[in-house]
């Protein structure tokens, strides 16, 4: 809500100021807050800059300044950020609000940089693997290195890479291949990994190289510009791979026929609607909803997809995991500009673990100077000795200072207890106790108290920080004394009938009609509307694919379940959809079969979240026949798309020609609709002409002026109560707190 000050007693305050507040700088007093001319004028500034403020309304800017800073030194003068739901919140949007000012920016953009870079390249890679346990031991690393250490000295004695990696290489997806990774490009691998690829020449390969997976070798097989990224629809005919031979035969046939429809100039959509077996994409002639780089294709599709040039082209049939598919280029683009890239790199960047790794370490080096880390190495050297060894705890060693953050120290005890809380944190994390050196940790234990030092004095460091944390802090302090004083007081049904009998004079609802208007820029338009318009729920011009059965059966199969979730999703985006779900049988089955499969397909609809009252059940039976060859086809469900909403048939025949149509139902004052006020109000129906247009019209109802009922004004009662309380809250406040201004200093910083 906005907020408002007596202007009475703006003026008041504006000619009763003691001029002791222009030389101290301080133009503003309330209460026993005084507020600088830097503050003022800083918020001033940034509104004028924003054209938020202008000449005309510099008045009204001052007006709800000081009624907001009457606000704020209420809140403070009651100690409201002591509370400690307060402390939590703001603690939170703290942390939160500190997160870019806790990483090395240089460090992230040259890694976004080097990225884009290595995206304009694709390299075909192969690469023999050496497996390493998860957590592995020192000599579970040893033997590993051994293994991949003998396979590079066999190729630097001239082996070939293709045959050592199909008898050596652990990545059994790859070893069949010669090792062969298909084309690579940055992002897509481990760093370490990645940095050797792009380290590598053509042909050339690599020494072992460790990651998280184990030891690689790596060889360059072929390279190629970045082939940017393609948008793709298809037509499937679905055959599992391991189908057997009469099913193959059966699903190649098919795939052929619809080759030839395509190649005798039928339109692909249309093919694809009939006999395409993907229930996602058929409805939509094919398209999939995504783009692909060639690195996410396998490499045969890769050569295929990316082969086809012109926007259109189609491909021939291609045998894939999923069964035959014919695809069709609708779209292409290159490698976008980094400009482009640089917000989605950057997201990749921060969430790889390896190169967050490397910007943590980076920050990491830059805070411990700022923040004067010193490490006494004596004490390291002992605490590093003798950490394994038994002790009492009374050590007087253990009291020596270790190292230093800013001004405090922190001494050997300190980093063993830390040392055995992150152990014990790890065991209950990961069910057992990674290898971890006493030097690791105590990288940790620094770095940990740095990092917290840094976070500490954030507000010193880095003004714009502090400005944001004032804003959030003066913000949360507003938000909740008006929450207290304005909003939960104008919550209280009590209060609100109170104000209701006070004032029934200014809820008044004028004259009103019920009316049904058509309107269409020709007579055959209206009438086909007025047809469709009947009565709601109103046909849709939207067709739906059926859902099959197995014959004899009515339980929902995999395809069914995807058709469904395709549909219930369309229900959520469109609240005002209605479907009417019909059962079929073939002849050969069971009458019950019909309203069983119908109470499938609506319980499944149901459990998405789609109210019972937008289903329409019908049970057809065995009268209406799909096919009277394929018995299968008869065993179905199917749906008819509905709207209670005029607006979406209004759509239909406003795509074709815009405006040729117009309809409305509701509730109409005087003003509101000129069509309807140049007719009698009287409960009737009417077909006329007006200004050009043909109108329907139909008055169901005329409601006399009356006073509203406290239920149907009770958000406007709301919304004045609020203004009301929000009026005698100001008046208290200003009693309160007196306002105190020095106009000529005021005046100055508002020129």
């Amino acid at each position: 809500m906005r907020f408002r000050f007596h202007l009475l007693a703006f003026i008041y305050f504006l000619f009763t100021l003691p001029s002791t507040l222009a030389q101290e700088g301080f133009p503003i007093q309330i209460g026993p807050k005084k507020i600088s001319s830097a503050q003022f004028s800083s918020i001033y500034r940034r509104l004028i800059e924003s054209d938020s403020i202008k000449p005309d309304n510099k008045n009204k800017f001052l007006s709800d300044y000081l009624d907001l800073s009457l606000k704020l030194v209420a809140a403070e003068d009651e100690k409201l950020a002591e509370n400690p739901g307060f402390q939590e919140e703001y603690a939170s949007f703290r942390k939160e609000l500190a997160s870019p000012y806790l990483v090395d920016n240089d460090k992230v953009n040259a890694l976004v940089k080097e990225a884009y870079q290595r995206l304009k390249d694709e390299k075909q890679v192969a690469h023999i693997l050496v497996k390493l346990p998860a957590n592995p031991s020192p000599g579970d690393t040893l033997i590993a290195y051994q293994k991949i250490d003998n396979l590079y000295k066999k190729l630097k004695a001239g082996e070939d890479f293709a045959s050592l990696a199909l008898r050596f290489s652990d990545d059994e997806l790859t070893a069949k291949k010669g090792g062969n990774l298909g084309f690579i490009t940055s992002l897509q691998t481990q760093y370490a990994f990645e940095n050797k690829v792009y380290e590598l020449a053509l042909g050339e390969y690599s020494s072992p190289v460790r990651t998280s997976n184990g030891y690689h070798l790596i060889k360059i097989l072929k390279q190629r510009p970045n082939q940017g990224k393609i948008r793709l629809a298809h037509i499937l005919i679905s055959v599992p791979v391991e189908a057997g031979t009469p099913f193959q035969v059966e699903a190649k046939k098919k795939i052929e026929q619809v080759e030839a429809y395509l190649k005798k100039g039928e339109s692909y959509e249309d093919v694809c609607r009939n006999y395409s077996e993907d229930p996602y994409s058929k409805g939509r002639g094919g398209e999939l909803r995504r783009w692909y780089y060639s690195s996410d294709l396998s490499e045969e599709l890769q050569d295929k997809l990316f082969g086809l040039q012109r926007l259109g082209d189609i491909s021939e049939p291609i045998r894939t995991n999923l069964g035959w598919q014919i695809f069709k280029l609708l779209d292409k683009k290159p490698l976008l500009s980094y400009e482009e890239m640089a917000e989605y790199l950057r997201q990749k960047v921060n969430t790889d673990p390896e190169r967050s790794a490397l910007i943590r370490q980076s920050f990491m080096k830059r805070v411990r100077v700022e923040n004067r880390v010193a490490i006494l190495e004596e004490s390291k050297k002992m605490a590093l000795e003798r950490f394994a060894r038994d002790r009492v705890g009374d050590e007087p060693w253990l009291q020596f200072p270790l190292f230093k953050v800013l001004d405090k120290s922190f001494t050997i005890h300190e980093f063993y207890q830390f040392i055995v809380a992150q152990q014990r944190r790890k065991v209950k994390e990961l069910g057992f106790l990674p290898a971890v050196s006493e030097a690791t940790w105590l990288d940790e234990f620094i770095d940990s108290h740095t990092l917290r030092a840094e976070e500490q004095h954030l507000e010193t460091k880095y003004p714009a920080f502090k400005e944001q944390m004032t804003e959030f802090l003066e913000g949360s302090l507003l938000s909740k004394i008006t929450d207290r004083e304005i909003f939960e007081k104008s919550l209280d049904s009590l209060r609100q009938q109170a104000y209701y009998q006070q004032n029934m004079s200014l809820f008044t609802m004028p004259v009103r009609a019920e009316v049904k208007l058509i309107s269409s820029d020709n007579a055959k338009t209206l009438a086909d509307a007025m047809e469709l318009l009947k009565s709601a729920p109103y046909p849709m011009n939207k067709r739906y694919p059926d859902i099959l059965f197995k014959l004899g059966q009515s339980e929902l199969n995999v395809n069914a379940k995807k058709v469904l979730q395709e549909l219930g999703l369309l229900m959520s985006k469109n609240r005002d959809y209605v479907v009417e779900v019909t059962g079929h049988i073939d002849g050969t089955e069971h009458d019950t079969l019909s309203e069983g499969r119908v109470n499938q397909v609506v319980k499944f609809l149901a459990s998405k979240g789609i109210n019972n009252v937008r289903f329409i059940e019908k049970d057809e039976g065995k009268l209406v026949s799909a096919s009277k060859t394929d018995k299968a086809k008869n065993a179905r469900v199917s749906f008819r798309l509905f709207s209670q909403s005029m607006d979406d048939v209004v759509k239909r025949f406003n795509a074709i020609k815009p405006k040729s149509l117009e309809a409305t139902e509701g509730y109409f004052k005087k003003g509101e609709i000129p069509v309807l006020d140049a007719q009698a109000w009287q409960v009737g129906k009417k077909n006329l002409e007006y200004e050009g247009r043909y109108v329907y019209l139909e008055i169901k109802k005329v409601e006399e002026q009356r006073v509203k009922t406290f239920d149907e004004c009770r958000s406007s009662i709301i919304r004045d109560l609020q203004a009301q309380l929000d009026k005698e809250w100001l008046k208290k406040l200003k009693n309160k707190y007196p306002i105190v201004i020095q106009q000529e200093e005021l005046q100055k910083l508002m020129q």
